[in-house]
């Protein structure tokens, strides 16, 4: 996703549960001043990095009878290096995505590998210090979850909240996620992920951008990705049948110290490279050298050993 793209996203007031009314409390801008503002924190050659949910796999969806209708959402702050927390429209407003079918031991079908949901924007300064991100993925038990009265509720109650200075970022999801929690009638829901993730800054790779993350409870996984919005390249998404073998390859030039990560969902995937991808192993990264880089400038081989789907990014040093 490029600058343009990503200003389209978060300038979007169609988006589930957004009103005219709501965008104007929010001050969400048109989409060329949102790209006027990515580009006014843009730093040189690096952007903005976008938090994307990749995957969601249900472990076990507590319905002893039929598939569960697992619904999810999403609240996104922002820390500095003094610990206080900040929220705005260009770092992302609350997510979620309604009640889909799902069993036990499987992989939600609806977030899509090609344009996944966006959680969060970090921007490439120096006093971001972490971007917290409170996820909730619930089995929706009782009356169905109605995420556009949900989100709408947690627009209103992020457009009621101090912008910046709060003493930390649970002034921000804690409301935000109660108002959420409180429209969906979430005390009637089983929980199957609800936590905060921290992406912290990092001495090295800052907050590891061009990897992919994983958040594990006994009840579900879920899959993120930091990528650089200006300088990520992806390969794929492609779907693979059994047996069927296809090649992944970047339109980027690879580098030494560049970053490579993939991630299956589905059926194994054999990847002499990274290794076989498994339901328990469905994602793999590694910081290329001289070697590795240039050995895989023309690409690499993946084997389904079933259906499967597998996207692959390459992140530049």
């Amino acid at each position: 996703m490029n600058l343009d793209d990503l200003a389209k996203r978060l300038a979007d007031t169609s988006r589930l549960g957004m009103t005219p009314e709501l965008a104007e409390q929010l001050r969400v801008k048109s989409e060329d001043v949102v790209r006027g503002q990515l580009m006014a924190i843009t730093d040189g050659a690096r952007g903005p990095m976008g938090v994307y949910l990749l995957a969601l796999y249900i472990v076990d969806d507590t319905d002893l009878f039929g598939d569960g209708d697992i619904y999810w959402w999403s609240v996104a702050a922002l820390m500095d290096k003094q610990g206080k927390a900040s929220w705005s429209p260009i770092s992302g407003l609350p997510a979620g995505g309604a009640p889909h079918k799902c069993g036990s031991l499987e992989w939600m079908t609806n977030i899509s590998l090609k344009e996944p949901p966006l959680l969060a924007v970090i921007p490439p300064d120096d006093e971001t210090n972490s971007c917290v991100i409170r996820l909730g993925v619930y089995d929706d038990d009782k009356k169905p979850a109605d995420m556009k009265l949900a989100l709408g509720a947690g627009y209103a109650a992020l457009a009621n909240i101090k912008r910046e200075g709060l003493p930390g970022s649970s002034q921000i999801t804690g409301p935000v996620a109660d108002a959420i929690y409180k429209a969906l009638s979430a005390q009637d829901d089983d929980v199957l992920i609800d936590e905060d993730v921290t992406i912290r800054k990092g001495e090295g790779l800052r907050f590891n951008v061009g990897f992919v993350g994983t958040v594990v409870t006994a009840k579900a996984r879920a899959y993120y990705l930091v990528k650089d919005e200006q300088r990520t390249d992806t390969a794929g998404p492609v779907v693979l049948r059994k047996g069927e073998v296809t090649r992944l390859q970047f339109s980027a030039k690879l580098e030494s110290g560049g970053r490579i990560a993939i991630l299956a969902r589905g059926a194994d995937v054999e990847c002499p490279v990274f290794g076989t991808l498994t339901t328990d192993r469905a994602f793999a990264g590694k910081v290329l050298d001289d070697a590795s880089a240039k050995s895989l400038a023309a690409g690499f081989e993946i084997t389904g050993r079933g259906a499967a789907k597998v996207v692959a990014f390459y992140t530049p040093p």
